[in-house]
């Protein structure tokens, strides 16, 4: 596995940010493609969960092959907002909330994979095990 030598944080790129349009995040996609830079770190809560969509949505539109370029991804933390219903911020770490969470990026990114899936941050109450089960899943699912 090979990532480009900085890797580029989107997190600051939709409505957490600079609330960029498509062509504004097709800009920085080229700028850093042509600054060297392949590797777009994501998460999906960021943007209030909208910023991986805006990304996917640009990039699709673009003449890049996504071979030349890779595509990290972080799940686990559960945040109220408009655009989920959740209760209190807490982390989730269970299977089905990990599984769910790489199907929404996947379709939010508009690809057929991530090149890394991190936890977004550590919990006390994860359980090791079933972490490692849904990352075995998702290893078979490639």
């Amino acid at each position: 596995m090979k990532f480009s030598p900085i890797i580029i944080g989107t997190m600051r790129w939709g409505v957490w940010g600079a609330d960029h349009s498509a062509k504004g995040v097709q800009e920085l996609i080229e700028t850093s493609l042509e600054e060297g830079f392949s590797t777009f770190d994501h998460a999906d809560l960021y943007g209030n969960y909208t910023t991986e969509k805006l990304f996917g949505d640009a990039f699709s539109e673009m003449k890049i092959k996504r071979e030349e370029v890779q595509f990290i991804s972080k799940c686990g933390i559960q945040m109220p907002c408009e655009n989920r219903s959740y209760g209190i911020k807490s982390y989730n770490y269970s299977r089905d909330h990990i599984l769910k969470s790489v199907d929404q990026s996947l379709e939010n990114l508009q690809a057929d994979y991530l090149d890394l899936l991190l936890l977004h941050r550590p919990s006390p109450l994860m359980n090791p095990e079933e972490i490692a089960e849904s990352f075995a899943i998702l290893r078979e699912q490639k």
